[in-house]
């Protein structure tokens, strides 16, 4: 029986210089025998013999170093940390530029070695790393490589827009079209690497977004691309919605949408509005936007700084307007003074004469309680003067006792006439929610036995006295509910 024919490999000793030991691992993966070629201690032997024909002085060589062991690494599969013992020896000192190179591969193959390296890694990694994926004119996958070497060495996310702005500010691309270009592969690239990944975020990145902003649209207004303009800004979009996404707190605080102006300044009002008029991702930021508004004034607060942030996505101050009340609607809740503030666009304010002839607080709240007990005491005395006095009168057969009851009686009346009139002239009345289900909201509920968390659904044990004046609406005495 014949003998199965075994594969001859190539002398490694023959590669006299690391293109040629290249040549040779070409030759036998388009064999498709490499792991052959690789079994037991010849990945080691192939190993050894790269860094021999390295000339460790040679800036070029070491880079192309860290493309043929990134390849080896790549096919070695399991046994890769095998690779790249001894490779920090080489790394010392940057290598060579990327582009020297002669395609993507080989670019790819040695980004991959530089995630090889140990932390902290050599001083130059960083800046080395940061250059490199933002010079490359294409090898995206090169600069997808190299982006997880910035994803996994930054410590937060702070840190994080901190290199993506000194990257885009060392970028020197002087045409406006062709730095939008370069722009938006970068952080194509980014988004893809960092979408599962997450940072720290102890403090508010607005100003740090501001300025990737600021150094990535540098001098791109006069750019004739307006497409190209929508697609980088909605990957900016993006960059700020991570930060909610990191951290939602941050989605109230108008310093988080601070980056929307810069944006606008230095996208120019062509291609800032062709972006508001064409963009995917806005509606999620309107979204956040609104949301946050809604929260600040359930609080009763007020924030021209949110406001602002607000403007700019917007064409109009009307637009804004109406979208902020479409968004408030059904919410009850709402103080109508702090609510039109918003939906006016910040510029509804009380009048000077209204302030004026304001009622105080707690006279309106003595006031508003006074009218709860005679609502409370109205009904059991009507009972007492249409079927408890006629019986009185027939059995009881005493003249003083009778006429000292309707005189109370009477009296009651009248007091509770004084009453309401007084309410009509503070526009003081009952909401008539009492024994109604409602949805719990502490700025409008008074929970009996004090406020119990998670519970949504309560019914009205005593209503509510709220004062309507010159269009606003306030709560004076909370409603007393219980869980529903």
């Amino acid at each position: 029986m014949n003998e199965p024919v075994r594969a001859r490999f190539p002398d490694l000793e023959e590669a006299k210089t690391l293109r040629e030991l290249d040549d040779q691992l070409t030759a036998v993966m388009a064999a498709r025998q490499v792991q052959e070629f690789i079994q037991e201690d010849r990945l080691a032997s192939l190993v050894q013999r790269a860094q021999v024909l390295c000339d460790a002085e040679n800036a070029e060589d070491r880079l192309f170093l860290a493309a043929v062991l990134g390849r080896l690494g790549a096919v070695a599969r399991n046994r890769s940390t095998e690779v790249f013992v001894g490779f920090e020896r080489y790394m010392v000192e940057e290598p060579a530029s990327l582009e020297s190179l002669k395609d993507g591969d080989e670019k790819t193959y040695a980004a991959m070695a530089l995630v090889h390296l140990e932390e902290p890694g050599p001083a130059w990694l960083r800046d080395y790393v940061l250059r490199a994926a933002f010079q490359l004119d294409s090898a995206e996958n090169a600069r997808k490589v190299l982006l997880t070497i910035i994803r996994d060495r930054s410590a937060d996310y702070l840190e994080v827009l901190g290199n993506l702005a000194r990257a885009f500010g060392n970028l020197d691309i002087e045409s406006p079209d062709a730095r939008l270009r370069r722009v938006k592969r970068a952080l194509e690239a980014w988004k893809e690497v960092a979408q599962d990944h997450f940072w720290a975020l102890e403090a508010n990145p607005g100003e740090a977004l501001s300025s990737v902003v600021k150094c990535a649209l540098r001098g791109v207004t006069t750019a004739k691309e307006e497409s190209l303009a929508v697609e980088v800004g909605d990957l900016l979009f993006e960059l700020l919605l991570r930060v909610v996404q990191l951290r939602f707190s941050y989605a109230l605080e108008s310093a988080t949408y601070s980056p929307l102006a810069t944006m606008k300044a230095h996208l120019g009002t062509r291609l800032w509005t062709h972006l508001r008029s064409h963009s995917t991702v806005k509606p999620r930021v309107l979204s956040c936007l609104r949301e946050a508004c809604l929260v600040l004034a359930r609080q009763g607060q007020t924030d021209s700084a949110m406001l602002d942030a607000m403007k700019v996505m917007y064409a109009t101050r009307t637009s804004l307007g109406n979208d902020l009340k479409r968004h408030f609607d059904g919410h009850q809740e709402l103080d109508s003074d702090v609510a039109g503030w918003w939906t006016s666009g910040g510029t509804k304010r009380p009048s000077s004469s209204n302030k004026e002839r304001a009622v105080k607080t707690d006279e309106d709240m003595l006031i508003g309680l006074l009218l709860l007990e005679n609502e409370s005491a109205r009904r059991p005395l009507d009972n007492v003067r249409t079927n408890l006095l006629p019986l009185i009168e027939e059995f009881v057969h005493d003249p003083v006792v009778g006429a000292s009851l309707k005189k109370g009686l009477s009296g009651f009346v009248e007091l509770s006439n004084v009453l309401r009139q007084l309410c009509r002239m503070r526009r003081l009345e009952l909401s008539g929610l009492q024994g109604e289900i409602i949805t719990y909201n502490r700025t409008r509920h008074e929970m009996d036995g004090g406020h119990q968390p998670g519970v949504t659904q309560v019914r009205v044990l005593r209503d509510q006295v709220v004062q309507k004046l010159y269009g606003r609406e306030r709560v004076v005495v909370k409603a007393l509910v219980e869980p529903a």
